[in-house]
Order: C-alpha cells, then structure tokens, then sequence
C-alpha cells in the first residue's frame, strides 16, 4: 500500500535539499516513518471530536441535566476550547511525524528528530564512520504494513542512529551498506 499525499519513502528524490547539505552530495534515501504509526493519534483524535456529542446525548438520555443548567455562553466557549485544545494535539502529532525524517546521502547519514514547536534535534555522521546496521521488524502490524526499525552503529561521537518506523528497513539497512562499501573501496555508489 502507498498513499502518494504524503509519501514516508523516497528513493532519490531529486527535488529534495537539505540545510546541511554539500555542494557534491547527492541524497540516496529520504524517508519518514510509515504512515501506519498515525493510527494511533488519529483514532484517539476522531474519538475526541465526537466526546462533546456523547456527553450531550448521555446526559440528555439519562436526565442528569448537567448540559441543560449550563448557560450558553459557558457551552460555547468549553466547545470552542474544547476544540482549539484537540486542534493543537492533532497539529502537534502531524508535526511530530512530518518533520523527523531521516536522511541518507552518498557522504553523510542525517538524523532530525522533532520534538515540539520549539525543539529539534539534528545528528550528521559520516558514512565511513558507520560500523555496522541492522533492520529489525517487530509485530504483526509490522510484518503486515513492512515498517520497522533500523539501528546504525558508528565509530563517531555518536555511538548510535536509530531510524524508527521506517518503511522498507531491510532495503535501507542494505542501501546504507552498499553505499558504506562504496566509500571503502574509493569507487562511487
């Protein structure tokens, strides 16, 4: 399954820059997590949406009249909040998940990790200090949807990279080692 709307894989791309990113430098694989991880959010979200209709209607059909001895104004403006408070959890999630991508080039491998509005996190290590990968998919949904994880260990200050959730992560393990023999053997990948 691919949705085109936002895409988690992008083998590569051509028309994708990165902040950091070399004159020389060519971006191999440009991935975000699978789809499949905002499931979770979004069902918790359309739940949320619908909670003011069933206290209404609960509270209607049992006669508690919690709902009927409220004012208007008070009505609206817990609705109005009520929303604004489920709007910015949604935007949050989709943030979260549109803007931690990983990057692997033909010199680097890039790790930017979103955390909030107001906090990112970048790790750039490159290729010839990686010591070895592994893929790994844990779980039925993983198994089924093909996502997993793919942990890069490094000689560099940074011991560790783990892409999370990606899809296709054995293609990725493989790619980030043909590129990595690429570097070693002086020829281009």
């Amino acid at each position: 399954m691919n949705f085109g709307l936002f895409p988690a894989f992008f083998d590569k791309p051509l028309k994708i820059r990165f902040g950091q990113q070399e004159s020389d430098e060519i971006i191999e694989l440009f991935l975000r997590k699978h789809w499949f991880t905002n499931v979770g959010w979004i069902i918790i979200a359309l739940f949320l949406s619908i909670l003011p209709f069933i206290t209404v209607i609960t509270d209607v059909l049992l006669n508690l009249g919690f709902t009927a001895n409220l004012p208007a104004s008070i009505s609206t403006g817990l609705i109005i909040v009520w929303y604004m408070i489920l709007s910015a959890y949604v935007i949050e999630n989709f943030l979260h998940w549109y803007f931690t991508i990983y990057i692997v080039t033909n010199i680097h491998i890039v790790d930017v990790n979103y955390s909030s509005l107001l906090s990112r996190s970048v790790v750039e290590v490159k290729l010839e200090d990686v010591q070895s990968q592994k893929a790994s998919i844990k779980g039925i949904f993983r198994q089924l949807f093909n996502f997993g994880d793919v942990i890069i260990e490094t000689a560099a200050e940074n011991q560790r990279i783990d892409f999370i959730d990606i899809p296709k992560p054995d293609l990725v393990a493989d790619r980030v080692q043909d590129l990595k023999s690429a570097i070693v053997d002086g020829g281009n990948p």
